[in-house]
């Protein structure tokens, strides 16, 4: 049941507290892309950082009186912008003058799942033109040699074998010296629901025990954890060794709310913004699996 304050300016101070308490709580479960990247405060005035796709480097044995053998690291220096992102729903103020907290905290709630779901969606935009491709946040990329590889039928039919693309997956990232670490499977719910049911996986996995998907304990197939999320492509997985690609988070401006009554409205915006930015120091950490679904 809704409750009253006494006075109005407790309303609108209780208002205020419940906003920034509910939009983190709701936010920060939800995102994604802590589990890849390493964040960093840009505070320089210009961002700039250095990828490189080309082999590692490697020494060379020579004699206690010769010449070490020389070698040249090229890399691509590359500026980022900073996203700027918000949004500024605009509420009743009779729901604070009324403290109306409960119906309050449901739509700000569904601010910070909005805010989420952004940046999920941002994060694997930014993933798959990295591997890919194509133009991200003002900048363009060149594909990395080799790291698509093809399903060998799509997850839904009965020759899929799921076990087999992760493992050519994880061939081709070795091959580019890229397999060692902690990797994940950004999968859509649609088809994973198909590594959940098929044969083959759980009884490889599993050693024929369902008890462990049951419980919500889901399989790490050769060291793999799934990630599943709905603003992941259906079509496509990503899988992402997170120690090795590099992945960046520049925080220009953190999260932040600010509060803007209008008179003539009687209502009152929560206007949320954030300034940001993703950048990726070896894109050959990333690896995209084509047409599962």
């Amino acid at each position: 049941m809704t409750t009253y304050a006494q006075n109005s300016s407790l309303s609108w101070a209780t208002f205020k507290e419940q906003v920034d308490d509910s939009l983190i709580k709701a936010l920060q479960p939800k995102i994604i892309y802590n589990l890849f990247a390493k964040s960093y405060p840009a505070t320089s005035a210009v961002i700039r950082y250095d990828d490189s796709q080309e082999s590692w480097i490697n020494p060379g044995l020579v004699g206690e009186s010769g010449e070490y053998p020389g070698g040249a690291l090229n890399f691509n220096s590359t500026y980022i912008s900073m996203k700027d992102i918000g949004v500024a729903p605009r509420l009743p103020m009779n729901w604070v003058r009324d403290s109306r907290f409960d119906l309050i905290n449901e739509h700000v709630e569904e601010i910070g799942f909005g805010v989420a779901r952004y940046l999920n969606s941002d994060m694997l935009t930014a993933l798959n033109a990295w591997v890919v491709g194509g133009a991200y946040n003002g900048n363009t990329y060149s594909s990395v040699t080799n790291h698509t590889t093809t399903a060998n039928a799509v997850w839904s039919s009965t020759s899929a074998d799921i076990i087999a693309d992760i493992a050519e997956a994880l061939a081709v990232l070795g091959a580019d010296d890229a397999a060692d670490g902690k990797k994940y499977l950004v999968v859509h719910p649609t088809p994973f629901q198909y590594v959940m049911t098929d044969p083959n996986f759980l009884k490889y996995i599993n050693y024929g025990n369902a008890d462990l998907v049951e419980k919500g304990i889901y399989p790490t197939p050769f060291g793999i954890t799934f990630l599943v999320t709905s603003q992941a492509a259906s079509t496509y997985a990503l899988m992402v060794n997170t120690d090795l690609a590099a992945i960046k988070y520049y925080e220009r401006e953190p999260l932040s709310t600010q509060l803007e009554y209008h008179a003539r409205t009687n209502h009152v915006d929560i206007v949320v913004r954030m300034r940001y930015a993703f950048a990726c120091g070896r894109p050959k950490g990333i690896l995209k699996i084509n047409t599962i679904a």
